[in-house]
């Protein structure tokens, strides 16, 4: 799929079917994680593959969202450690960046694979660092369901214009 195309069909789908993406999509979508760019290259962020149907379910109670997610047969988890990465000029921590990198590379290449994703930032850090085993150092900034959609959706269409958010020389 052309990169605009794969820009342009990336939506969060909230229902999926029960089948389990094949071992070498997932593998496909991993290794674009593991290429994003990180701050020095650093690649401090980790990946945690969720697929035993019990934690699969235990993710979603730390979610704390409606039951038609559960349907999801997968998630991938990322994590990294404060430490994993670099500050900018400001002194502010960069390894949120350097997540959300490799985070949005995971997303596009999943859906340059046909699956579905949903990007959640909202959880129970405590409770999926306990469900996963996860070093008391790392943090837990995002997650996503992985499977297939039972419905397609369209390409992106609600979007501001860029006349509306892109500035020339100044604001």
């Amino acid at each position: 799929m052309d990169f605009y195309e794969v820009v342009k069909k990336r939506r969060s789908f909230r229902v999926y079917k029960p089948d389990m993406p094949e071992k070498e999509k997932i593998e496909r979508i991993l290794d674009a994680a593991r290429l994003a760019p990180t701050w020095a290259n650093m690649q401090g962020v980790h990946y945690i593959i969720v697929q035993d149907s019990e934690k699969v379910k235990a993710v979603w109670k730390a979610v704390g969202q409606r039951r038609k997610f559960a349907e999801a047969p997968m998630f991938i988890v990322g994590i990294i450690r404060e430490k994993g990465s670099g500050m900018n000029a400001n002194g502010e921590k960069y390894y949120g960046v350097d997540f959300g990198i490799c985070f949005e590379h995971l997303i596009l290449a999943a859906t340059a694979e046909g699956l579905a994703t949903c990007w959640i930032g909202f959880f129970n850090e405590n409770k999926i660092k306990k469900i996963l085993s996860v070093p008391e150092d790392y943090r837990v900034l995002g997650l996503t369901p992985l499977g297939y959609s039972t419905k397609e959706k369209g390409s992106v269409s609600d979007r501001k214009s860029l006349s509306k958010i892109v500035h020339w020389e100044k604001f």
